[in-house]
């Protein structure tokens, strides 16, 4: 497996090709299974990058004059809370999802038993997309025959960790952007990743913001307004791939996961006028939708508990997240001539940290 994924791809990409198998196994158990499971385990990673993706537009109320342009690297990462981190599986209930699906396949009578690797079957924290498993987990699948209860298969899934087993606390993303004054207390920005391919990743990343330096209206020559005050509205959209059908257990063709992170923030900024070191804060709402689609065919050729004799599947689920909610951002700026850095944190239920460094032309 190719560790040189990009970083802005290595939560929905790089942990979904490192635990292929496991996602295959979920699948040999039912689509319906795996639907939950991936539901589960990739929720609070979409909800952490929307919410990445939201920040980072601003650090200053003050815009550009009309024709000036300005250049900025920014980096940024996400903390999750420690419940976002893990989810409880009860292995009663894939118990009943997985019989549920046996019994509308048409096969032979049997009954289904779910449990965990060491034989549990007491609900038990899992790992997500964004944490990591204390001991390898299992879940072992049983089918027994209905009447005389004699084992006709056993399946055994391993269970995939998430950023914390790659030593990541955060969910990081890193971009350019860039803006020009274009008059009227107006500053247009765009952020922007061209479409980029390394292995069998493909990434792109770009995003539109209009801020609107409303205090430039409330202030006269003779008594200038004591703070800067500015609108903020931006988009951000993020589009990754990942082909792993060359590496894939289970056979089939044009297997690829492929996710889409879109996210919208409108800000009301305040920031002081000093030349040198500036400060600035902002109230953030941010409204944002993941779709992570698990896509191809995915042929099963050797007998498991739903596929006791060879099927396919196609383009078999899909997650899909809706976050929204209000943030609050605190920061400071160090204009050195041309050239500034920044850095800000970010308040939130997932909370942000940014720094970047730009120059002014």
């Amino acid at each position: 497996m190719k560790k040189s994924i990009s970083i802005l791809v290595i939560l929905f990409v790089a942990h979904f090709s490192i635990a292929q198998n496991g996602f295959s196994d979920i699948l040999a158990a039912g689509v319906e299974a795996g639907e939950r499971y991936s539901n589960s385990y990739m929720t609070p990673a979409a909800e952490a990058f929307s919410f990445n993706l939201s920040t980072g537009w601003y650090d200053d109320a003050r815009v550009l004059e009309a024709g000036k342009f300005k250049i900025q690297f920014k980096a940024q990462g996400t903390f999750a809370p420690d419940e976002k981190k893990s989810f409880f599986l009860d292995p009663a209930e894939y118990e009943a999802i997985i019989q549920e699906s046996y019994d509308n396949s048409g096969n032979p009578p049997a009954n289904i038993e779910v449990t965990f690797g060491d034989g549990g079957t007491t609900p038990r924290a899992i790992a997500t997309a964004l944490g990591e498993n204390t001991m390898d987990q299992q879940l072992i699948i049983r089918s027994r025959e209905a009447t005389s209860g004699f084992l006709l298969q056993e399946d055994v899934i391993n269970l995939p960790n998430g950023l914390g087993s790659e030593g990541l606390d955060l969910v990081p993303a890193a971009f350019l952007q860039v803006g020009v004054g274009i008059g009227a207390g107006l500053e247009l920005k765009g952020r922007v990743i061209p479409k980029t391919t390394i292995g069998e990743s493909e990434t792109s990343l770009y995003g539109l913001g209009l801020q609107w330096e409303i205090s430039k209206f409330l202030s006269t020559n003779d008594n200038g307004f004591p703070l800067n005050i500015s609108l903020l509205a931006g988009y951000t959209q993020l589009n990754a791939s990942y082909d792993f059908e060359d590496g894939a257990v289970v056979a089939g063709s044009n297997q690829s996961i492929e996710t889409q992170v879109s996210s919208l923030s409108m800000s009301a900024i305040i920031s002081t006028d000093r030349k040198v070191l500036n400060f600035y804060c902002g109230v953030n709402y941010n409204a944002g939708t993941t779709q992570t689609d698990l896509l191809g065919t995915y042929t099963f050729t050797s007998n498991t508990v739903i596929f006791p004799v060879a099927a396919s599947v196609k383009d078999p689920f899909s997650v899909n997240t809706n976050v929204n909610g209000i943030l609050g951002t605190a920061g400071a700026k160090l204009t050195l001539g041309a050239f500034n850095l920044h850095a800000d944190y970010t308040f939130g239920e997932y909370s942000t940290a940014t720094a970047g460094v730009f120059f002014r032309i």
